[in-house]
């Protein structure tokens, strides 16, 4: 009894692979593929959150210096967001001046 349980159970986990084997394998996308405003919104997106982290540390280190007393955290995710998103908008800009 153990032995057809330990098969059907082999059986079972390995008959997917077997199915998905052939749709495993890599193909690049051709450039054209995707129209040029969604790479520059992924540009952007990509741009926005990865320079998040950084605002935040440098409001975190400014902003006290412009209050007096504890800065609310709303204005200070407020604030780093807005330096995030002219960050991105500034290197829009700058790639389609470059262009």
């Amino acid at each position: 009894m153990r032995t057809v349980a330990a098969v059907t159970l082999v059986l079972l986990l390995l008959s997917p692979m077997t199915a998905v084997s052939d749709q495993l394998l890599y193909e690049p996308y051709d450039p054209l593929e995707f129209p040029q405003w969604s790479h520059d919104l992924r540009r952007g997106s990509i741009i926005f959150l990865g320079s998040t982290p950084i605002t935040f540390g440098v409001t975190s280190l400014v902003l006290p210096l412009m209050y007096q007393g504890e800065v609310p955290g709303s204005t200070r995710l407020i604030t780093a967001l807005s330096l995030s998103a002219g960050i991105a908008a500034l290197d829009w800009l700058l790639g389609r001046i470059g262009e």
